[in-house]
């Protein structure tokens, strides 16, 4: 089965797990690091590793982080050349729409059908409320 794991500054990676658990179950095996102030970013990368190869099971891994060229994703990306041997997808800009997507795709796809699918309605995870409710 495909993982999922979560990497973001503060509490938010876990946050975002707990929040997907009151829709799905399932969201109880999404894999979340954090990075807090005190932490050593390459000690970020290497928990990024070890989590990776830990949670893995053959299907490859599906990687959200918070935000593009933050610590969370650099550390992600240096992880990425580490991993090779896994197939890893990687988006950045994780909320929680995306997350839930993610979850009820995993039986849908192979890891680059889902990535294509979670590019396909990122857009449509955020809205001006007004416009769409015309208020």
């Amino acid at each position: 089965m495909i993982q999922i794991l979560i990497v973001t500054h503060g509490p938010l990676a876990e946050a975002l797990k707990i929040s997907a658990g009151m829709f799905f179950p399932q969201a109880e095996q999404i894999a979340a690091l954090s990075l807090n102030p005190q932490d050593n970013p390459m000690e970020l990368k290497d928990r990024i590793v070890a989590k990776v190869r830990e949670i893995e099971e053959g299907e490859g891994v599906l990687i959200f982080v918070d935000l593009f060229a933050g610590t969370p994703c650099n550390m992600t990306a240096l992880a990425l050349a580490e991993l090779s041997d896994i197939p890893i997808q990687c988006f950045a800009g994780v909320n929680l729409p995306l997350v839930m997507e993610a979850l009820s795709s995993l039986s849908q796809g192979d890891l680059n059908s889902i990535m294509a699918h979670l590019s396909e309605v990122a857009p449509e995870t955020m809205l001006d409320l007004r416009k769409k409710l015309e208020l």
